[in-house]
């Protein structure tokens, strides 16, 4: 039999300290609850957190939306008050146009051709300057039931009637047919002598005319660039546009004026006015220019070259104050001092190139298109002198004096 061990363990003599039945100490800290504790505050921290966010982010919607209504209510309270504005404005407008306002009061003989529509009565009346808007003449002609009611013929009408008289006159009784003429004005005619061709044609007497022709306005544009002066002899020298025109015999001289002042400001067009300023010069200057070289030379090649010698000169005044331009000096002694109520010696001295300096005040004829362009456009050349031959009307010029005295020679003047 062996011998016991009594190094051996008896487990039953261990006592049983399981986990089960381990008292539990009230005092002792429990760790895992602590974490859950910890793991709710960082979750509400959170939540806070987001809510703070989610209520900014509605605060700055807030803000835009209310930044973006007042940008939209400024816009539309301004475009509302510019709508009224110009509302406004065009009712002042139309209005004004409707009772004939702020236009020429002066009488004027309009003809209506056969078989005319409203539309080409008021395109007509509109190119003789009784009215300013044609489609609104149409509205009121139609509104009144007018179409269809106009008389053909001639009817004398005024720019400050309002469209209910002008509607009216149209319909009333045209005066009887009227004879007319054509008359043919030549470039560099004088204003005095084209006057008297309408005289001498039956049109008007030829001092009602220029008396007519030098006070009228018509409202063209041009004419707030022509210039008045007490150097200047007849205001309206050099307006009088060289053509073929149709007047009625016995005609009113403001008639016969304002279809002038028309035609010039048909013919002179915004090309040559923009041309003008890039030269930098005015519209008196170019025409006071243009007459004196119409008056100097014929052919458009002598006209450019004339143009160049004189605006060489008025562009050296210290050197060439004088222009010495002969059909300055006839014009003072051929019109200027035969016409003149009261003598003026300023008045001539000023308009004779050989005697004043520079441009005179104002054209010394009529000129044409070919003369305004050559001025507009000149020959470039360092000429400042020039002579023609009379009998063969050949052109020598000169860039000095002792030159030119050889020319005046060949030209058979010396």
């Amino acid at each position: 039999m062996a011998e016991k061990n009594t190094d051996e363990i008896n487990i039953t003599d261990v006592p049983d300290e399981s986990p089960a039945d381990t008292e539990y100490d009230e005092d002792t800290p429990d760790s895992s609850e602590d974490f859950d504790e910890e793991d709710e505050e960082d979750e509400d921290d959170e939540e806070e957190e987001r809510r703070r966010r989610k209520e900014e982010r509605r605060r700055k919607k807030r803000r835009r939306r209310s930044g973006g209504r007042l940008i939209f209510a400024i816009v539309m309270v301004t475009l509302i008050m510019s709508i009224g504005v110009f509302s406004a404005l065009g009712v002042i407008s139309v209005a004004q146009e409707m009772l004939g306002l702020k236009r020429t009061n002066a009488d004027f003989s309009v003809e209506i051709p056969n078989d005319s529509g409203t539309e080409a009565i008021a395109n007509i009346l509109a190119d003789e300057g009784i009215i300013s808007n044609p489609t609104l003449f149409r509205i009121v002609s139609k509104l009144k039931g007018a179409d269809g009611t106009f008389v053909a013929g001639i009817h004398t009408l005024n720019p400050n009637m309002t469209y209910n008289a002008l509607i009216e006159a149209l319909q009333e009784e045209a005066i009887n047919p009227r004879e007319f003429i054509e008359i043919t004005f030549p470039e560099g005619i004088r204003l005095i002598d084209a006057a008297k061709k309408l005289e001498d044609a039956g049109v008007c007497p030829a001092d009602d005319f220029i008396k007519a022709f030098n006070s009228s306005s018509f409202g063209f544009d041009f004419e707030k660039d022509v210039t008045a002066s007490v150097k200047k002899f007849y205001k309206m020298e050099g307006y009088f546009f060289p053509d073929t025109y149709q007047f009625y015999l016995d005609e009113d001289p403001k008639n016969v004026a304002k279809t002038v002042y028309r035609n010039f400001d048909y013919r002179v067009t915004p090309n040559e006015f923009g041309r003008m300023e890039d030269m930098g010069l005015t519209l008196e200057e170019t025409m006071t220019l243009a007459s004196i070289v119409q008056a100097e030379a014929a052919g458009k090649t002598d006209m450019r070259l004339v143009a160049s010698v004189f605006l060489n000169r008025l562009n050296s005044p210290d050197t060439f104050p004088l222009l010495q331009s002969d059909p300055t000096t006839k014009y003072v002694n051929e019109v200027i001092k035969p016409n003149l109520e009261v003598y003026s010696q300023t008045i001539c001295d000023a308009y004779d190139t050989y005697i004043g300096a520079g441009l005179p005040p104002g054209p010394i004829c009529n000129p044409g298109l070919e003369a305004i362009n050559a001025v507009l456009y000149p020959t470039e050349s360092d000429y400042y002198y020039f002579c023609s031959n009379i009998e063969t009307e050949e052109f020598y010029y000169a860039e000095t004096l002792e030159e030119h005295e050889q020319n005046l020679v060949l030209a058979g003047l010396a």
